[in-house]
């Protein structure tokens, strides 16, 4: 069974182009978190289609900077990041910037995605691996369960917010 038919077995209702459009352009003023964007909101995402971004706040409930040693993984200080996602397309991207003991460095995942309202996967081209996210009520905050640690299992909670 190939990485497709296995989102498409796990989440069947609204597509996650679909949510996210009516998540960042949805009714509310520009004040909102789910109203229109404002200038500077949304640029060239992942795909070359329009983005809407939310920036890394937490990993789990550790503000940022925060450190996290999980696994077999030798300890990282992560101090922020960004996922950026094409409602029209469903193509994401996660960039962190981090430091271990080899120095600061970035890291970068991309994949597409589905969603159904609630519950999203993305499918990291990275990893090769799906990762499940939650979208909150007024999606103004993404959780997604990451495996950090490249084995297979997520072991870290990445929490961004817009």
């Amino acid at each position: 069974m190939t990485r497709s038919e296995r989102i498409q077995r796990l989440i069947r209702l609204v597509p996650l182009p679909m949510m996210l459009f009516v998540a960042a352009c949805g009714g509310g003023d520009s004040k909102s978190p789910t109203g229109p964007s404002g200038p500077g909101d949304e640029g060239q995402g992942p795909g070359g289609g329009s983005r809407v971004e939310f920036q890394l706040s937490s990993l789990g409930l550790a503000g940022l900077p925060a450190d996290a040693e999980v696994e077999d993984c030798q300890l990282t200080r992560f101090y922020g990041g960004t996922i950026a996602i094409d409602p029209k397309s469903g193509a994401w991207q996660i960039d962190l910037k981090v430091h271990d003991d080899t120095g600061d460095w970035h890291f970068r995942d991309y994949g597409g995605s589905e969603g159904d309202g609630t519950t999203v996967l993305f499918d990291s081209q990275v990893s090769q691996a799906i990762y499940q996210g939650t979208v909150n009520g007024d999606a103004s905050e993404i959780k997604i369960m990451y495996d950090w640690c490249a084995n297979g299992v997520p072991d870290i909670q990445l929490v961004f917010d817009r």
